[in-house]
C-alpha cells in the first residue's frame, strides 16, 4: 500500500516540477509571440519562439480536449450500466456483510464478468450479473473488499488527477507511463488489503476464474473509475509476493528529461531575448540555444502525442 501512495507522491511531484518550468517557458514566450504579431518576424528567435509557443498551445489544448472526451465517455458508459440496475442478490448482500457497504453496490446486467469503483466524492461499487453467478461466495467477498478498498481511498478522484496532469503534460510523456504504473500499484494494494482481511486463496481464484476473459473485457475508457483488471502479472505477484518494478520506455525517459532542459534553457535565455543571448552571434545562438531545444520539445511532444493517442486499456 506504501508503495502505492510512493508511486502517486512521485508522479505528483514530477508533475508539480514540469508544470512549473513548462508554465514558466509560456510566460516567457507569450512576449515574444504579442511582438512577432505586432510587428512580424526580425530575427530567426522571433520565429522560433512563435513555434514553440504554438506547439505548447496546441499540445495542451489536445491533452485537456482527450482527458474531458475520455471522461464524457466514461459518464455515457456508467449512466448506460446503471441504467440496468437490478436488485442486489442475496448472494452479493451475504458477500457484504460486515464490509459497511450499505447502499454502495450496484449490481447491472451485463454478459461480461466485471466489477469496477466510480465516482468520485461518494465512491460505489459496480459488479456484472456475469461476475456474480461466475465467482462463489468466498470469491465474491474478495472482489468486494478489493474493491472497497478503492473505495475508501477514493482512487477513481485519484486516478483522474493523475489523468489530468498526463494530458497537460503531453510534452513529458514519463508521466504517462508513471500514471500506468500507479494505476497497477493501486491494484496490488488493493489485492494486498483483500488478502489482509480474508487470505489469499479466495481473491487468487476470483482472478483465475476471470483471466479468461481479461481480454475480451472493454468497458471503453475508464479514466475516473477503478476496475479490477485481470493480468497474469498481477496473479504472480499475489501468490509469488514478486515486487513489479516501473517499466519506464528509456525512450521517454530520455525525452521527458531532454524537454524539461529544453524548456529551462529556453526559459534562461528569455527566448532568445536575454542580453546574453544577444551577445552571441546568430550562427551560434540560434541552432545552440534556441532550434537544439524546440527540436527536442518537439520530438517529446510527438512521443506524448502517441502515448495520449493509446487506448487506456493498453496503458497499464
Amino acid at each position: 500500500m506504501a508503495r502505492a501512495d510512493r508511486a502517486f507522491g512521485i508522479l505528483i511531484g514530477l508533475a508539480l516540477v514540469s508544470s512549473a518550468i513548462l508554465i514558466a517557458l509560456l510566460l516567457t514566450l507569450v512576449p515574444r509571440a504579442e511582438q512577432l504579431l505586432a510587428r512580424g518576424a526580425e530575427e530567426p528567435a522571433d520565429v522560433v519562439a512563435a513555434l514553440v509557443l504554438a506547439l505548447a498551445t496546441c499540445g495542451i489544448s489536445l491533452g485537456v480536449f482527450a482527458l474531458f472526451r475520455q471522461l464524457a465517455a466514461t459518464a455515457v458508459l456508467i449512466r448506460s450500466l446503471v441504467a440496468r440496475k437490478i436488485a442486489l442478490p442475496a448472494s452479493v448482500a451475504q458477500a457484504a456483510h460486515g464490509l459497511e457497504l450499505d447502499q454502495r453496490i450496484d449490481v447491472v446486467a451485463d454478459e461480461r464478468p466485471f466489477s469496477f469503483c466510480y465516482w468520485f466524492l461518494r465512491p460505489r461499487i459496480c459488479l456484472s450479473t456475469a461476475l456474480v453467478a461466475r465467482l462463489d461466495g468466498e470469491e465474491l467477498r474478495a472482489v468486494l473488499l478489493h474493491e472497497r478498498y478503492h473505495l475508501q481511498h477514493r482512487d477513481p478522484l485519484r486516478i483522474v488527477v493523475a489523468r489530468y496532469f498526463a494530458a497537460g503534460l503531453y510534452v513529458v510523456p514519463v508521466v504517462d507511463e508513471l500514471v500506468g504504473f500507479y494505476a497497477l500499484q493501486k491494484e496490488i494494494a488493493a489485492d494486498e488489503y483483500a488478502v489482509s482481511r480474508d487470505g489469499v486463496g479466495a481473491l487468487a481464484s476470483a482472478l483465475y476464474k476471470l483471466l479468461p476473459d481479461a481480454d475480451d473485457i472493454s468497458l471503453g475508457l475508464l479514466v475516473p473509475v477503478s476496475s479490477l483488471s485481470v493480468t497474469e502479472a498481477r496473479i504472480e505477484q499475489l501468490i509469488a509476493s514478486r515486487q513489479i518494478a516501473p517499466t519506464l520506455s528509456p525512450v521517454s525517459i530520455g525525452l521527458s528529461g531532454g524537454a524539461l532542459v529544453a524548456a529551462a534553457v529556453l526559459v534562461a535565455v528569455q527566448g532568445g531575448a536575454s542580453m546574453a543571448f544577444a551577445a552571441l552571434p546568430q550562427l551560434v545562438a540560434v541552432p545552440g540555444l534556441l532550434v537544439g531545444p524546440a527540436s527536442l520539445l518537439f520530438a517529446a511532444a510527438v512521443d506524448g502525442g502517441l502515448h495520449q493517442l493509446r487506448p487506456q486499456s493498453q496503458r497499464a
